[in-house]
């Protein structure tokens, strides 16, 4: 089997995931200000792509009333196809309506925060049902504290395992069941340099336990901008 098969599964899930937790209230628009690591920074063995733009419409019950909101979220994706292991970046606008914030990220946290991302990744049925993140058997494996956009941030570490149909040589498929990964969740909340809002950064880290990528993925996370 292709490694890069894995790796890809991870890859899609994790980036739907960040991007359909995007949610705004009412008939507003809101737009997150990008955020990325900056390719001096970048690990060794990793390569990154531009930050894409998601635009997510949602309706929110704002004091009885059903409000429609656009709000453009931002991610950028960093994978080291060698070891498996991916970090995705995420902006989205962190907005408040009626005095409270609508957005998830800034709502939940922790092992709550992983399963609310790992169960919409499952439902949404990411990659036509190749790649299954299980969410019932999530362990917390301690945590880091790291500096992030100038704030001292502490990062839970998760592990889970994943499935997945990968590509095999000559066209052939094949699957992986089962796979131990470790997760590294991070939120921030930021203002970007003439910015009018602040956004809600959220850093999701993701490598097969037997590929230790820990330092790589901490220290990317370290040197993001936004």
């Amino acid at each position: 089997m292709k490694r890069r098969g894995l790796l890809a599964a991870l890859a899609a899930s994790t980036s739907v995931a960040i991007a359909g937790c995007a949610g705004e209230d009412g008939s507003y628009e809101f737009d997150a200000e990008p955020a990325r690591v900056p390719e001096s920074a970048y690990a060794e063995g990793y390569s990154g792509e531009d930050p894409e733009s998601y635009t997510i419409d949602r309706e929110f019950n704002v004091t009885g009333v059903n409000a429609k909101v656009t709000a453009t979220t931002w991610v950028a994706r960093y994978t080291n196809s060698t070891t498996q292991s991916a970090l995705f970046v995420a902006s989205t606008p962190n907005a408040s309506v009626a005095g409270q914030s609508v957005n998830p990220l800034v709502r939940v946290e922790g092992a709550d925060l992983i399963r609310r991302l790992l169960n919409q990744i499952n439902q949404q049925d990411v990659g036509g049902g190749n790649a299954d993140i299980q969410t019932d058997d999530i362990e917390e494996r301690g945590e880091e504290t790291r500096t992030i956009l100038g704030e001292e941030t502490t990062i839970p570490v998760f592990e889970t395992t994943i499935s997945a149909d990968v590509e095999g040589t000559g066209n052939s498929t094949g699957s992986v069941e089962d796979v131990p990964v470790l997760l590294y969740i991070a939120t921030v909340q930021h203002t970007a340099d003439g910015a009018d809002s602040e956004d809600a950064i959220a850093m999701v880290g993701v490598h097969p336990e037997q590929a230790s990528q820990r330092e790589q993925l901490l220290s990317m996370m370290e040197a993001v901008e936004h």
